[in-house]
């Protein structure tokens, strides 16, 4: 870390409001911007790592968005590596049970995310719990609102994937490459495909 890496770090893990500081520390590396409402909590029960990985000499960044009333939850340590964006909207939270994003993943809350103990996120991955843009009918109402995402434990999400709002998946599963999963997958298979479905079930991964 440089100087200016070191009194980042000091700052969230010493001095920010934003941060409830339990058990663990943010490990802030190089050219990670941090925007966060003053309303917005950070609960650190274990170390966070944010823009790991860089290349030497790169400037690829990471980006966290926290706004007005927004919480993110890191329940395990967890890494997040560089070029990704988390932004979670306002009144939403997201939880980080353990486990580590890989380069140019992007996750959108609008609600609410839970993401289980032992994820293996790979690149280029989005997970959304909302459309971002509302779909009216003639009364007004709101056809697509946002629902909750819950990502369990020990799940391998491959490079490219999609994973959209409302979704479950269970314990152990595996989502192959490039698949776009718009509604619950079961513990313990492989699910593939746009829309991603069980190609392989009772299987285990490590």
């Amino acid at each position: 870390m440089n100087n200016e890496d070191m009194l980042k770090s000091f700052y969230y893990n010493k001095l920010s409001k934003n941060v409830c500081r339990k058990n663990g520390k943010m490990k802030i590396f190089k050219n990670s911007v941090l925007d966060f409402h003053k309303s917005a909590k950070i609960n650190l029960n274990e170390d966070f790592y944010i823009n790991l990985n860089t290349l030497k000499k790169s400037k690829a960044e990471c980006y966290i968005k926290l706004q007005e009333n927004a919480v993110l939850n890191i329940d395990g340590r967890f890494k997040l590596f560089y070029g990704s964006t988390i932004q979670v909207f306002k009144n939403a939270s997201l939880t980080f049970g353990g486990g580590y994003i890989n380069s140019n993943s992007v996750i959108a809350c609008c609600n609410k995310i839970i993401i289980g103990e032992g994820a293996t996120i790979a690149r280029n991955v989005y997970i959304y719990d909302g459309d971002h843009h509302s779909i009216l009918d003639d009364e007004g109402n709101i056809l697509n609102k946002s629902m909750p995402v819950n990502i369990g434990k020990h799940v391998w999400i491959g490079a490219g994937s999609i994973i959209l709002k409302g979704v479950n998946i269970g314990d152990g599963s595996i989502i192959g490459a490039g698949s776009v999963v718009n509604k619950d997958i079961p513990a313990n298979c492989i699910a593939a495909g746009n829309p991603a479905k069980v190609i392989k079930e009772k299987i285990r991964w490590k």
